[in-house]
């Protein structure tokens, strides 16, 4: 038996661009199907509402699959887990784009979000394991910020092989995507999570990690703040495309270049963040970046009441509540792992759980008094930084007492 120490790895540079990689699994399998729906509803002769159904499948499955992954993975490890996630991944969008029929293809979506869940709770938790405090945010800010850009790309590629093949060359593409994931897990991601820290691959012990975080007020309170900073960019992102072009009277080419601008100035936000947290520790740079999110929301809130609000100044304000949620979200995520590195992964599944479900529940609010105005959206981007805001406040002094 050897008796050589065992290699510690580190969160290199190239470590992260490989973590930030797969952890885009999710946003690219929504973002760059998402111009492929006509093409799909022709071919098979089925309503918008069944079409429809494919990403909600999807939406469902990586809900259940960040809980799944995430837990089991403090059982068997990271790596191994990750590479046998993300090819059942790339499986499932090479079987969907040969489906014969629209019910195959709404299974294959549900099992491509089970798995595809994986590059993001697995990103987080690797890092957690690799790293503390400061850097662990530096690192999950890192990854964010990588994540942020799969909006960018991948809605236009998605909709540049939609229309040189269809929906089918759409979801072979994500699947492509989907075996470079593979790949490069197998060359650049190493295991983090060493066996002696490794928990029985039993189904107690496992649900015993998550009713142990469950009680964990300060845990819970990162994770909410989390979830709910999420939340607050879930209803700008559901509502954006209805205000420029429905209430500012803009084309859905003004649309894209200022949502691809938010997008930007997320990954910027970020990236900021990965170097005043450093700086400032991640409590302080949390509180800064709701700061910078609030004022921003309240700005279009106090604008949109007074009839004031406009296209030009919907854009830089959109953009500075994007890269205030980009810090908001790392910090959160940094000082919840934190709480969680006795069993990461079970730490990361619930973040993403929450995420999901505070997900689902604001979505609908953006058609409140109808698509027409803004005060709806803001409202709810204003609330979302509000409930974000004191959840962390409650978990910074549970964790002072």
């Amino acid at each position: 038996m050897s008796t050589e120490p065992r290699i510690e790895p580190r969160l290199t540079p190239g470590l992260l661009a490989a973590l930030g990689f797969v952890a885009m699994a999710g946003s690219l399998a929504t973002d760059l199907y998402l111009p492929a729906f006509p093409s799909l509803q022709r071919d098979f002769e089925v309503s918008a509402a069944t079409v429809q159904l494919t990403l909600t499948a999807f939406l469902v499955g990586a809900a259940s699959g960040q809980f799944v992954v995430g837990t089991v993975s403090d059982a068997l490890g990271r790596r191994r887990t990750l590479l046998v996630a993300l090819t059942l991944f790339a499986a499932a969008g090479f079987g969907a784009a040969l489906a014969g029929s629209i019910e195959a293809v709404i299974a294959l979506r549900f099992a491509q979000g089970v798995f595809g869940s994986a590059g993001a709770a697995l990103a987080r938790a690797i890092v957690a394991d690799l790293a503390e405090r400061e850097h662990a945010t530096r690192g999950i800010s890192i990854v964010i910020a990588m994540m942020g850009l799969g909006p960018v790309f991948g809605s236009p590629l998605g909709a540049l092989l939609a229309e040189w093949g269809g929906w089918r060359l759409a979801l072979a593409g994500l699947a492509t995507i989907a075996t470079a994931m593979v790949v490069v897990t197998a060359l650049a991601i190493p295991e983090s999570l060493p066996q002696e820290r490794r928990h029985p691959a039993r189904i107690g012990p496992l649900v015993g990690n998550l009713a142990r975080l469950g009680r964990d007020g300060t845990f819970l309170g990162y994770a909410l703040s989390y979830a709910f900073t999420y939340g607050a960019i879930i209803i700008y992102i559901g509502s954006s495309s209805f205000i420029v072009q429905n209430a500012f009277g803009h084309s859905a080419l003004a649309y894209s270049a200022a949502f691809s601008a938010g997008s930007l100035c997320f990954v910027a936000g970020a990236m900021l963040n990965a170097r005043l947290a450093r700086r400032v520790g991640p409590e302080t740079a949390l509180r800064g970046s709701h700061l910078l999110a609030l004022a921003a929301a309240g700005t279009l809130l106090v604008l949109a009441l007074t009839e004031s609000l406009s296209f030009a100044v919907w854009v830089p304000l959109t953009c500075v509540f994007s890269a205030g949620i980009a810090g908001g979200m790392s910090n959160a995520t940094a000082l919840a792992l934190a709480r969680a590195r006795f069993a990461a992964g079970a730490g990361s599944a619930a973040l993403g759980v929450l995420q999901y479900i505070v997900g689902a529940v604001v979505i609908p609010l953006r058609g409140l008094w109808g698509d027409e105005t803004a005060v709806p959206a803001v409202v709810g981007m204003v609330a979302g930084i509000l409930i974000a805001a004191t959840a962390a406040t409650a978990a910074r002094r549970r964790d002072q007492r």
